[in-house]
């Protein structure tokens, strides 16, 4: 056994020589610095690549880092924009490359006749692999803000090419300098059942202290009955003032390891369990993110390397116990707390029974779940949820814009994984019924469109949100304004046609831009309600007709018109 250690430190070492051996070089021509690393906590997944600067600006040159071939190329309102997929045949990777505002002529000239063969912006193109070679170090692309993006930023990622599951692209010896130690914010003691905390019968959040260096609380812990831990912590990097997340999380209970949480790889099949993974409840609530360190009754995630007894605790007697809690980032750098727990395994206080809920419905989790009240009905299917909950449902009283009443389907602090149906009926005119719509509410006027078809005298939607539901119309058109383009505008010197488009109530569907009656490809910046069309060889010298028509998601529609020179 004593030869053991040394083997496993030989093959971690060639591990990640193996790794960093790619030669892989930056996809930009400055020094790599990160607004966002891999496995970071997002809205409802795991990031699955790395963020990196570009010095504040859009149009940087991209570079592919290694030889290989484009095996995708998809353009998208939303998510990654537009984005690059290069296979690398040789070491079995695929590089990606998103929200990109351009991309290189030879790439522009094929997605274009997509583009129009289409006659949609949105586009997910899969080119031969002698269609489109390049080069390491070859310009394919243009950074920018496309897509989902908060920022001008390219996001980079690297992905087995057979599984198609990103890996961590800092185990591939790009230059990023980090001797930044993790920081920890918040500890979470997590109590279940009749599980006391110093006496009280409910979770108990910590302030981590920092002195010289060191991660210390201010108490001994007094716990009666099965615990676990959460924790608030971030990361960051040299040169850079970002929050980044941190690559792995280890609970030791006298010295002997429990729980273990790394990113090295991710499944997007599974990224969703992140829901599982974080305290959904406190990122909600108090907008703090929790690492859970134990693993709820439905979550999928692979990334548990070592764990025992699902990560949660049990203190059998009245000693002292240390906990360690160990926080690392991709570089080696450490921060840890240690704290000690106990107990006074007073039977009398775990055996306390828990009151009786009359109020609420019991939800299974590996059984469909039915629930039916007067003009409401939720149809969920099994494993739609992470642990069994006591459902809560009520009516609240009509508010202005509303059909019917508000129906408070639990609380949207209770995270769920798949879509269930939710039906909900309400007096309304046939009339205004093809412009009705389901939606969430704050309850203060604001609403967020949802959807729904009406059958057998409900509205139905599919969601995977708890919260206040209702039914509200909208028979507003959307607006359309010309930024640069009216009757009888002379192009001499602008080459684009700018509009902005805007609906407040049910939301943008579908909008379509054509010039002398045909099919023009517009570039949608949602985030800017701007649509823009460049003026391309195509359009002849003269005068022409330029038609904008845009569709609400209930039907609504609004066309502008507009005679110009060019």
């Amino acid at each position: 056994m004593r030869f053991l250690k040394p083997f496993l430190l030989i093959v971690i070492l060639l591990i990640n020589v193996n790794l960093t051996a790619q030669n892989y070089t930056a996809p930009l021509d400055f020094k790599m610095l990160l607004s966002g690393t891999f496995g970071e906590l997002r809205g409802n997944h795991f990031h699955a690549g790395i963020d990196i600067k570009t010095e504040g600006v859009e149009g940087q040159k991209v570079r592919t880092i290694a030889d290989g071939y484009i095996s995708r190329i998809k353009v998208s309102t939303w998510g990654y924009g537009k984005a690059i997929y290069i296979t690398h045949p040789e070491t079995g990777h695929t590089s990606v490359y998103a929200h990109l505002q351009k991309f290189s002529n030879k790439i522009d000239s094929i997605v274009k006749k997509e583009h129009y063969k289409k006659e949609s912006f949105e586009i997910n193109l899969f080119p031969n692999k002698d269609a489109l070679k390049v080069k390491q170090g070859e310009i394919i692309a243009l950074s920018g803000n496309s897509g989902g993006s908060g920022g001008a930023h390219l996001h980079f990622e690297i992905r087995d090419t057979k599984t198609e599951h990103p890996i961590n692209p800092l185990q591939f010896g790009f230059k990023i300098a980090d001797n930044i130690p993790p920081t920890l914010s918040k500890l979470k003691i997590y109590a279940f059942d009749t599980t006391l905390i110093n006496g009280y019968r409910k979770s108990k959040i910590i302030t981590i202290k920092k002195t010289n260096n060191k991660y210390s609380i201010d108490e001994t812990p007094t716990i009666n009955g099965s615990f676990a831990l959460g924790i608030s912590t971030y990361d960051k990097l040299n040169d850079s003032y970002n929050k980044n997340g941190v690559y792995s999380i280890k609970v030791c209970v006298d010295s002997s390891i429990c729980y273990k949480f790394t990113v090295d790889e991710l499944d997007f099949s599974t990224s969703r369990y992140i829901n599982a993974h974080i305290d959904y409840k406190e990122k909600k609530e108090s907008k703090k993110k929790y690492h859970r360190c134990y693993k709820l009754p439905h979550n999928k995630l692979t990334n548990y390397s070592e764990i025992i007894n699902e990560g949660i605790i049990n203190i059998k007697d009245t000693l002292p116990h240390l906990i360690s809690l160990e926080v690392t980032d991709i570089y080696g750098n450490i921060s840890d707390l240690d704290f000690n727990v106990k107990s006074t395994n007073n039977p009398f206080l775990t055996r306390c029974p828990l009151p009786k809920d009359t109020i609420n419905t019991p939800f299974s989790l590996d059984k469909v779940n039915i629930f039916k009240k007067e003009n409401m009905e939720l149809h969920m299917q099994a494993f739609s949820l992470y642990e069994p909950l006591m459902f809560h449902y009520n009516t609240i009283d009509s508010i202005d814009g509303v059909y019917g009443k508000v129906h408070q389907i639990h609380y949207n602090n209770t995270p769920v994984h798949k879509k269930y149906v939710l039906s909900l009926n309400a007096e309304i005119a046939d009339s205004l019924k093809a412009r009705s719509y389901i939606a969430t509410t704050d309850l203060k006027g604001n609403f967020w469109y949802i959807g729904g078809k009406w059958t057998n005298g409900f509205i139905k939607t599919k969601t995977r949100e708890f919260g206040n539901f209702c039914i509200i119309t909208d028979t507003i058109m959307p607006e359309i304004k010309g930024v640069n383009i009216y009757p009888g505008k002379i192009f001499n010197t602008q080459s684009t046609i700018k509009c902005t488009i805007k609906d407040n109530d049910s939301g943008i569907k579908n909008y379509r831009g054509e010039i002398d009656g045909k099919w023009i490809l517009m570039d949608y910046d949602y985030k800017n309600n701007l649509l823009r069309f460049d003026i391309d060889k195509n359009i002849s010298k003269g005068k022409h007709t330029f038609t904008l028509e845009i569709e609400d998601n209930v039907g609504n529609k609004k066309e502008y018109k507009a005679a110009f020179i060019y």
